[in-house]
């Protein structure tokens, strides 16, 4: 499958971004990662992006503020946070604040990527 979108992911585990990113990438997405929200959105200044992957809890910059920044700048950039710490909680404030998606930690990668296609299905 070859459906040349670029995704960001970011995260402060390179671990898991790499993970993530090499999942992604075998079924046709370019992946491009970054360590917190300050670094996604240097990236994102360099290189345009068709979604973020973003983890709620990091340094520097956490996802909900990085989450605002792309909605102010970048309005049609879907975003889909992903978090392991209270999931019910935070699940509720992603989408008050305006997230795409929530996937909670940990997460099978065929689910992230079920809910990576969905926010590009025509039908959505």
């Amino acid at each position: 499958m070859n459906n040349n979108k670029n995704i960001l992911v970011v995260d402060d585990s390179d671990d898991l971004t790499h993970v993530i990113a090499e999942f992604l990438s075998i079924y046709g997405y370019h992946v491009f990662t970054a360590s917190d929200g300050c670094d996604a959105l240097e990236w994102m200044e360099k290189k345009a992006v068709d979604a973020v992957v973003s983890d709620i809890h990091m340094p520097r910059m956490d996802g909900f503020t990085l989450m605002t920044k792309i909605k102010n700048k970048y309005p049609d950039t879907p975003i889909i946070l992903i978090t392991g710490f209270s999931v019910s909680e935070a699940k509720k404030m992603a989408f008050e604040k305006g997230a795409d998606a929530f996937v909670a930690k940990p997460f099978h990668l065929k689910e992230l990527k079920n809910v990576i296609d969905s926010i590009f299905s025509p039908l959505r």
